[in-house]
Parts: structure tokens; sequence; C-alpha cells
């Protein structure tokens, strides 16, 4: 019951900060299961892998965390179990308690979740893997004589911006890779068996990733996955296929990258002067469409503005507050974000215990009654009418840009029909993809 009600506190605080997106395939729902992800973001990155999973989760973290006043609490508190490194001058002997007690729940049928990175991380690319959940996988079968069904599910960790309140992440859950299978590979060779099945979960994280070469990739992708109808496949797919292509065409023939490049360098630079993105010189602004979301917007506006101002009043001190914790505490980049999410965790709860508390003790039960069941409606309510009106202002500035862009608007259009025509001749010429569906695999 502890481990559940921390790990809701948690998922709660993260669900707030971020804006989340679950994808792909499902954690399987029985079975023993080791959850292993890329690590791009301290201590929320566990809770995010955990959310995918409809059962409990027990994590493995470094064991200088356990010794943390409060991070050590929460880990305890969620049975986490401690990992020995030797760059943090332990003895890695002691590792072996931690096998045996993942050894004990996969073979109870529990959750692992694991980061064989073996550190958390702001490189474009997956590091080298470690062999710990390999060797826990395949030890685990072998206690059981590959009985036990120890199923590895890769878990890709995509964030917008990790220190932006309220940035998107895209939680991508690959297929699940089936120790039970290497019984006689293990038999032949225990070491090698670990390397391959260590190269496997790599190569399940490399699906699930976008594996840049590099972060100023990212924006020309971005782009270039914005020339091309949408197919069947989501928009994390289509910029994982377009980073291989552009991989493969670099080593293969850099000239036509360079030419490419160029090209949709330009057309995003005309873009950005005309503050546009590539899929809004695709919007139907007919009259009607037009009218109809300005009443729309107008009534919401009309019927929200005093709630969120509300809001806004009520929780402006510790949403004001909250950034300032980081700035003087000064973490690393990693735990950064995890910083924050902490301050909110221990900022809100005790400015919503003075707000109750001020009512009772200046106005009466009834109003502190009201304070506690109201302060966090309209809390909420604020935040997502911070949302929408950001969303609705975007659109706004949108429209009154491509009007004013007249006919450059329709020669850009043009230009993007002609930039999509040249990146599905040269996936086809390096073998990437179909003319007509250059998100999908050949």
């Amino acid at each position: 019951m502890l481990q559940r009600l921390l790990f809701w506190i948690a998922d709660f605080a993260v669900g707030i900060f971020y804006r989340r997106e679950i994808l792909g395939a499902e954690v399987p729902r029985q079975g023993p299961v080791i959850l292993v992800g890329n690590h791009p973001n301290g201590l929320v990155d566990p809770i995010l892998l955990a959310a995918c999973s409809p059962r409990p989760v027990r994590f493995l973290g470094k064991a200088p965390l356990f010794r943390l006043p409060v991070v050590g609490t929460f880990m305890r508190g969620m049975r986490a179990l401690p990992v020995y490194r030797r760059q943090d001058g332990a003895d890695t002997s002691q590792n072996q308690d931690t096998f045996d007690a993942v050894f004990s729940a996969l073979e109870q049928g529990q959750v692992i979740c694991l980061f064989p990175e073996g550190l958390s991380h702001s490189e474009p690319h997956l590091k080298e893997l470690k062999t710990g959940a390999a060797r826990m996988a395949l030890g685990s079968e072998a206690r059981s004589e590959f009985a036990a069904g120890v199923r590895i599910v890769p878990v890709g960790l995509h964030y917008r911006s990790n220190r932006r309140f309220r940035s998107r992440v895209a939680v991508w859950v690959g297929e699940p890779i089936d120790a039970s299978q290497l019984k006689e590979a293990y038999a032949r060779d225990e070491v090698q068996t670990v390397q391959a099945l260590t190269e496997t979960i790599a190569a399940g994280l490399g699906k699930v990733m976008l594996q840049l070469d590099r972060w100023e990739d990212l924006p020309l992708l971005e782009l270039a996955e914005s020339l091309f109808p949408k197919t069947q496949r989501g928009r994390l797919e289509r910029i994982q296929r377009l980073a291989e292509g552009l991989r493969r065409l670099r080593a293969e023939d850099p000239e036509a990258l360079n030419e490419l490049t160029e090209r949709i360098a330009a057309f995003g630079e005309r873009l950005e002067r005309l503050g546009i993105d590539s899929e809004d010189l695709t919007i139907d602004y007919r009259w009607s469409r037009v009218l109809g979301f300005a009443l729309r917007n107008l009534v919401l506006g009309i019927l929200g503005v005093p709630l969120g101002l509300l809001g806004l009043l009520v929780w402006g001190p510790p949403y004001l507050g909250v950034p300032w914790i980081p700035r003087l505490a000064r973490p690393s980049r990693a735990i950064y974000p995890t910083v924050q999410i902490l301050a909110g965790m221990v900022l809100f709860p005790v400015w919503y215990a003075l707000l109750v508390w001020g009512a009772q003790r200046f106005l009466g039960t009834p109003w502190a009654s009201a304070t506690a069941v109201g302060a966090p409606v309209v809390g909420l309510f604020a935040l997502r009418f911070r949302e929408w009106r950001r969303e609705t202002l975007a659109e706004c500035a949108v429209f009154l840009r491509s009007m004013r862009a007249g006919p450059l608007r329709a020669h850009l259009l043009e230009e993007r029909q002609d930039l999509a025509t040249q990146l599905r001749a040269l996936a086809e010429r390096i073998g990437l993809g179909s003319a007509q569906e250059p998100g999908e695999r050949p």
C-alpha cells in the first residue's frame, strides 16, 4: 500500500509537470518483466517507465541515492533495490544481494525497472549498455530451467524540453524480448549469451529511440517530417525513419545530403520569418471555420477568465516559487527537473495546508471546507486555462501571419511539395522506403 501511495503521488506530480503520451506496445499484464529504458532525465525517468506498466514496479537505483534524506526515504518506500558502482567508491560484491532480490522478484512474477546505460545523460544517442539486465533475465531463467518466461520490454523516453513546465514527453513502449528462448545458447556459453542478449536489448531500445548523431539534426528532421503526408505510423516513428536515412545518406552521398539540407534549411528560415510552421501552410481558412473558431473561443474566454484568474491568485505563490529552488540549489543538469518536481511536491502541499488553516482560522469551518475542496479544482482549471489561452493565441497569430503572407503562402506550399518529392526520390534511391509511404519500412 505504501509503494502504491508513493508512486501515485510521484506519478501525479510528474503528470502535472509534463504532458505525457504513451505510444507503442503494451507492457505484459502477467509474468516476470524487466523494463529497460534510455536515461535522459534523472529520477523522473523511472516514474515515466512505471506509468506504462499495469502493475507495480520495483526500481533499481544507484546506492548513493538511498543515503539522501528525502530521496532515500522515497526509494525505500518504493521497495527499490540498490546498485553498487565502482565509480561511487562502493563494494561491488554487495550487488550479489541485489541480484538475489531481483531473481526472487522475477520468480514471483513482478516487474523490475532499470536503465542499462548505467547513468543519466543528455546525449542524443544510446550509450554502450551494461550487461546487468541480460544477466538478471538469464540468471532468473537459469534458476527455473528456462521456464520462468522473463520478458524484457524496451521503453524509449523522448522529452521535448525536460526543464520546461508542461512540455511534452513521449513514452514509446517496444515489443517484449523473450529471454526464455536462449536456453541452448546459455548452456553452450553463458558469457557470450549475456553479451548477445545485451546487444538484442540495445537493438530493441534503438527501435524506440530517435538515435541522433547530434542534437543539431533534430530541427532539420522535424521540418523534413512535416513535409510528408501522415501515415499510419506515429510522428516519432517517422522522424526515427528519417534519422536512419540521414545517417545512411551522410555516409553514402554527403553531397546530395548537403544540397538537400540547404534547401530544407532555407525553406525553414522563410517559414520562421513569417512565424508559421510547415503544417500551417495546409490549413483551410474558410470564413465559416474562422467565425466558428472565434465565437467558440470567445464564449470559453468569457466563462473561463474569472476562474482562471482565481486559480492564478490562489496558487500563484508556490507556482512562482518552484523555479527558484533549483536556481538556488544549482543541481547537475541530469537532475535539474527532478529538483523542480520535488520542490513542487513540497511547496504546493504546504501552501494548500496554509490556505485551509487560514480559512479555518479567520473565516470559520464552512470556508475552510470550501477552500479544501475548491482550491484544487480552481488550480487544475487554471492549468488547463493557461494551456487553452496559449494554444488559442498561437492559432490566432498563425492565422494573421498566414493572411499577411498572401501569395507567398501559396509559393511556399508549392516548395513544400517539391521538397517532399525530392525526399521521396532520395528515400527510394538509398532503399529506405516507397514513395507512397515514406514512413513505412521496406
